[in-house]
């Protein structure tokens, strides 16, 4: 009998260590599973926010205002930048009609490379370079003898011009690795999903708020700010809360979370 007793307490206390175990998972598991989804959400509407915020510095170069119509702010700076890339001498005072609406305008040159480049993801990437080395030759005036020197293709033209150019003596090739940064192939359009916060994969339909400070009417200012509050928590696993955290704002340009 106390074979049987004993072998049972074995039993049980087996299967409070499992317990205790389970236990430990799952208070170290899911809560590091709620602050992943946390970060991920508050990067998504940082990332919307400014977008939108720089959508606006383009639409406040173009036109000289800011606007609260977030349809008619992505159409304006995609059609000039589409303009002028279909017609580089499209720059200047210049007017676009978008939806019977005429706006008057002032593109500077480079302004679909600078939209360009700012609504898309750099990706790097390895480029392999054949380089063609010249060995040439060019009077030294002083000594009255040939110098000879490498040089690239791109200096070559350069070097021909010069009357104290001798002769190419030697040509020969050289592979190097050259890191490039590619914007076209992740480049992102603006459109109507941008106006929507994401809070939590249970909360994707708020808009952000939008808000044009014009107490200065020579220097306005443009404000947007996410729409998160404390009834936006929610719970998880029945015993853990997720918080999206605080409402976060880029006014002027400047973010408020700027440093952390």
């Amino acid at each position: 009998m106390k074979d049987t007793n004993y072998g049972k307490q074995i039993s049980i206390l087996d299967w409070l260590i499992i317990f205790a175990l389970i236990i430990m998972f799952i208070m170290v598991y899911l809560p590091q599973k709620i602050w992943e989804e946390e970060s991920k959400y508050k990067k998504m509407r940082r990332h919307k926010m400014n977008i939108i915020s720089k959508a606006e510095e383009y639409y406040y170069e173009l036109t000289g205002e800011y606007t609260k119509d977030m349809n008619e702010l992505f159409l304006l700076v995609e059609s000039a930048m589409d303009s002028l890339l279909a017609d580089s001498l499209f720059h200047g005072e210049k007017e676009i009609f978008i939806n019977n609406k005429t706006f008057k305008v002032n593109l500077e040159k480079d302004f679909s490379l600078r939209v360009d480049t700012t609504f898309s993801i750099p990706e790097k990437k390895k480029k392999t370079i054949i380089d063609s080395i010249y060995t040439i030759g060019v009077l030294n005036q002083e000594s009255n003898s040939v110098d000879t020197f490498s040089i690239t293709r791109n200096n070559l033209l350069k070097y021909k011009k010069n009357p104290l150019f001798q002769d190419i003596y030697s040509i020969t090739s050289k592979e190097r690795n050259e890191v490039v940064t590619n914007y076209l192939r992740r480049k992102y359009h603006l459109n109507d999903s941008l106006i929507y916060c994401p809070i939590s994969k249970n909360n994707l339909t708020k808009k952000f708020i939008i808000e044009i400070d014009e107490t200065n009417s020579k220097d306005p200012k443009f404000m947007i700010s996410s729409p998160v509050n404390k009834e936006d928590r929610e719970r998880r696993y029945g015993i853990f809360r997720y918080d999206p955290g605080k409402s976060e704002v880029i006014e002027g340009g400047v973010k408020s979370w700027a440093g952390n």
